[in-house]
């Protein structure tokens, strides 16, 4: 590496990966420890260049982008309202959604949108003041420091990264063009957050363009319409299901052709985990029970022609011929006529309901037979008819274990093999070499983990994490991933130690990562003086952080205006 042309804080990328309100405080404990520290007379936070951000983390990422294009707003007003707006008092971000999703009249205003649970979030988010706006206000950046912004969500047509960016490929390569960029900027930012935050089972997929343009008539729109791959529309997802840390778009953001150098500093601050909850098997006893064919059988038994439905039929009938004839007493009774015509009603009813279903049974049956056999390889259809000796309780569990198996390599063992490479992809770049750190929420919560025996924390580092620094970390690190605070959540405090942990993990890493480069950066003629200068603040910093965690949150609380 040269030495003089490396120039660390200077340009600076952030990444906020996804995890619900998790990776939302802890974003906001990070931009507001780096508006805290200072390195040449500028607040780190002015030489952030770039923001790649995913799901949870576009919460805090639009909202501080979009703050950072007024420049008479300052950060202490930005930190006021964002914190305002989600205190677990105020928060009020699922229940608006859910009424919205229930009131007939949201969707008579909003037709062009598919009702949806994600569509009433991506209207909620409208029209609250910290996403309200289009992405226009993108176009053309006032911003002194924040240039280049990426929101991450996947496409479900390809299972690519799809990319809200300012500069870059607008979507992705197969889904990017002429049509798609004349509409870009008129996508709302409410739809963008939801589209990154939008994670699969608890949300549907929005469909691009259709649920993001409130004129379908308009001859933009059509055009996009137009095109092959948009004719029914493109599902788009939560961004942590193709790259839950933006790391792809960061680095495609640093190497942009039209930049005068790479960024000297990516920062990833990843809530992320490399911990997951060991799959369990099912052990539910297994009792001999009825096996699946006579089960089926005695429940294919109800469907078909009984003759005590006949009966019924012609009992009833019989009644009323009866007591048209005078037999009871020599006269027609009218209660009679009301009992027979009750009796043939019920064994007509049960009569044409038995042949229907006689019916649906044959041709349900020969349906079933039908699939089988054009589905499934027939040196496998034996052991597959095989299923229907077992017993019902051996069927559950063993259905049971493929359920749980499947859901658990889709939510974790993907994901984390994802992560995985993504990461080597990071620490593989030789252009990226010292220009790195990854803060996560759980560094410095003072549990070992399955890959180490040791904490491995900078001996350097005066003092240790104390014991009251690595509770809060812990509190903060166990929280769920999810859009609101349960109960749980607002007893721990957690959006406070979530802001907590963001703040005294960055001045952690940063620390770590000036020691590091003084051992890696051998230059004598290397100028120190500014790197020293910032190490003093931030150890200062981290003797206060480990006396009381919490000390710059209420910093900043104690500025809020009621």
């Amino acid at each position: 590496m040269d030495s003089q042309d490396f120039k660390p804080f200077e340009s600076i990328g952030l990444c906020f990966s996804g995890g619900g309100y998790r990776a939302t405080f802890f974003a906001l404990g990070v931009v507001s420890y780096l508006n805290k520290v200072t390195f040449k007379n500028k607040s780190l936070l002015q030489n952030v260049e770039a923001l790649s951000t995913v799901s949870g983390g576009t919460l805090l990422g639009v909202a501080y982008a979009k703050a950072a294009q007024d420049p008479s707003k300052s950060f202490q007003s930005f930190f006021s309202e964002f914190y305002s707006t989600f205190e677990p008092a105020n928060d009020v971000l699922l229940e608006t959604a859910v009424k919205k999703l229930e009131d007939d009249k949201v969707w008579e205003e909003h037709s062009y949108k598919k009702r949806s649970l994600i569509n009433a979030f991506a209207l909620t988010y409208a029209e609250m003041d910290l996403f309200s706006g289009s992405f226009k206000m993108f176009e053309t950046s006032p911003s002194e420091h924040v240039q280049h912004l990426c929101f991450n969500a996947t496409d479900f047509s390809f299972g690519l990264a799809f990319r809200f960016q300012n500069t870059g490929l607008f979507g992705n390569k197969p889904l990017n063009n002429r049509e798609v960029d004349a509409i870009k900027y008129k996508v709302q930012l409410g739809d963008i957050v939801a589209s990154s935050s939008c994670f699969p089972i608890g949300f549907e997929p929005l469909v691009f363009p259709d649920d993001y343009f409130n004129d379908h008539n308009n001859a933009k729109y059509k055009a996009v319409k137009g095109l092959d791959r948009f004719i029914d529309g493109v599902g788009i997802m939560d961004g942590g299901i193709a790259d839950n840390q933006g790391i792809g778009s960061m680095i495609n953001i640093s190497e942009q052709k039209s930049r005068d150098r790479e960024l000297d500093l990516i920062i990833v601050n990843d809530v992320g985990s490399y911990k997951m909850i060991p799959w369990q098997q099912d052990t539910t006893p297994v009792v001999k029970s009825n096996s699946l064919k006579s089960s089926i059988a005695k429940l294919l038994g109800y469907f078909g022609l009984k003759p005590l439905y006949w009966i019924i039929l012609v009992l009833g009938l019989l009644i009323i011929v009866l007591n048209s004839l005078e037999v009871f007493k020599g006269q027609a009774w009218t209660s009679l006529y009301i009992v027979g015509s009750v009796i043939a009603g019920v064994g007509i009813t049960l009569t044409v309901v038995g042949i229907v279903l006689g019916i649906t049974k044959v041709f349900g049956l020969s349906g079933l037979k039908r699939f089988l056999k054009d589905n499934i390889p027939e040196p496998l259809l034996d052991d597959v008819m095989s299923f229907e000796k077992l017993g019902i309780d051996l069927l559950k569990r063993m259905l049971t274990d493929r359920l749980t198996s499947g859901e658990k390599m889709i939510n974790d063992i993907f994901l984390k093999q994802i992560r995985r490479l993504n990461y080597k992809l990071l620490y593989t770049k030789e252009s990226l070499k010292n220009k790195l750190i990854t803060s996560t929420v759980y560094a410095l919560n003072g549990k070992k983990t399955p890959y180490s025996n040791n904490l491995n924390y900078n001996k350097d580092i005066k003092p240790t994490p104390s014991k009251l620094l690595k509770s809060v970390c812990l509190t903060a690190s166990e929280t769920p991933t999810t859009l609101w605070w349960d109960k749980t959540d607002i007893a721990k405090n957690r959006m406070d130690t979530l802001i907590a942990c963001g703040q005294f993990t960055s001045c952690y890493q940063l620390m770590d990562y000036i020691l590091r480069l003084k051992k890696e950066i051998k230059d004598p003629k290397f100028d120190w003086s500014s790197f020293d200068a910032l190490y003093k603040q931030l150890s200062e910093h981290w003797k206060e952080f480990n006396k009381d965690p919490l000390f710059m949150v209420e910093e900043y609380k104690k500025q809020i205006k009621v």
